[in-house]
């Protein structure tokens, strides 16, 4: 009866030892799940530290702020005045820009004029609530056509010719000696059928009307004439449309940040709305992270100044003091990176701790168990010698 009851005994611990080995076991396998979650939460961190997002500078008007880069307040004008540069985001798939919706429609409408593009973009619209730019009579011959269209020549060919307002202001300044040699080789162009040659002529000279300040503001005074009205009436009364401010200075900014942006597109073959582009997303600073770092959309930046003057691609990594792009670290996110981290670290370490105490345990258990069997084997080592001696 004893030697049975102590080898009954000897399987229930033997069972039991291996129970707890198993257990012991199973923990050490989670410790080094643990393990492997601490390398994740530690490089969760450290590509916080290393992620940085991409800023665009402002003057705003004592010193240099850079804002969070987005679509709006990069590639759309700035009312306030105050963005360093003008930029703009091409599709480098298709290499097209990638504009505002009005943007996009109003190049759709006036894509072989930027001046009528710039006009439309301010408020001026052909067929729109401020009459187009011309007289319903066409006074002047080729001149008072509606803007953007052009007058169709010889074999079909069309050309864009000079607006009524910029004939009003060529008027008024016919004596200068530049201004009406160009006027001159315009009217010149037109008797022949060489159509490169009219194109460049009438170029030549409305950008000659254009690039004088003053002119300018004047050709934008005409614009504001009121053509309902007969042209003679309109100009000898000075009846304005409503709507629009008295002084150019309030929108020439603005106007000519559009010129710019028309030359851009079409040295670009064309534009793409935002939306288009975007597929819906938003258009954050997550977004033009994403866009910009991974290569589908490029950055242009205008030029004003030197022989590269025009749209140039730009990054921020080849920005310099005149760029003011800068990629930087934020802040708030590393906070909220590091909060993060201290919180998954706190709590693997907790699991670690009991980890470490189920084992001690375990291990406590395991050396009585051994000490028993140990004890009961003694025990029937004795009861069999015992029991066999008799026969020896």
């Amino acid at each position: 009866m004893g030697l049975a009851a102590s080898q009954a005994r000897l399987l229930t611990i033997t069972a039991r030892m291996h129970d707890v080995e198993y257990a012991a076991q199973n923990i050490m396998n989670q410790k080094i799940d643990l393990a492997t979650q601490e390398d994740a939460a530690y490089k969760d961190y450290c590509d916080a530290l290393d992620a940085k997002k991409i800023q665009v500078a402002y003057n705003n008007g004592t010193a240099t702020k850079y804002v969070d880069a987005t679509f709006g307040n990069v590639c759309t004008y700035d009312e306030t005045g105050n963005r360093k540069c003008q930029y703009a985001l091409t599709d480098a798939q298709t290499g097209k820009m990638v504009v505002e919706q009005e943007v996009f429609e109003n190049y759709r409408d006036y894509e072989n004029d930027k001046y009528a593009f710039a006009w439309a973009m301010i408020g001026f619209l052909e067929g729109g609530d401020y009459s187009d730019f011309s007289w319903g009579d066409n006074w002047g011959g080729n001149v008072g056509i509606n803007a953007g269209i052009g007058d169709e020549g010889a074999n079909g060919h069309v050309l864009l010719l000079m607006t009524d307002a910029e004939e009003i202001v060529y008027n008024k300044h016919s004596d200068d000696s530049t201004l009406s040699a160009a006027y001159n080789e315009y009217n010149e162009a037109l008797q022949t059928d060489d159509f490169k040659r009219q194109e460049e002529a009438v170029q030549n000279f409305r950008d000659l009307l254009y690039k004088n300040s003053a002119w300018k503001a004047e050709i934008y005074d005409a614009m504001r004439l009121d053509k309902t009205q007969d042209k003679e009436t309109s100009i000898s009364n000075c009846s304005y449309i409503d709507g629009f401010p008295d002084d150019f200075d309030d929108l020439t900014d603005k106007f000519d940040y559009y010129v710019r942006l028309f030359e851009g597109i079409q040295g670009s073959g064309g534009c793409i709305s935002i939306s288009d582009f975007a597929g819906g997303d938003t258009t954050d600073n997550d977004w033009f992270n994403g866009v910009v770092n991974s290569g589908r959309g490029i950055l242009n930046m205008y030029n004003p100044n030197g022989p590269q003057k025009g749209w140039v691609e730009t990054s921020v990594a080849t920005s310099v003091n005149e760029n003011y792009l800068q990629e930087t670290i934020d802040e708030v996110d590393i906070k909220k990176a590091e909060a993060k981290y201290e919180h998954e670290l706190n709590q693997i370490k907790k699991k670690d701790a009991k980890f470490d105490q189920d084992l001690q345990n375990l291990e406590t258990e395991r050396t009585a168990l051994k000490q028993e069997m140990d004890s009961i084997k003694k025990v029937k080592d004795d009861n069999i010698e015992r029991t066999f001696g008799i026969f020896s």
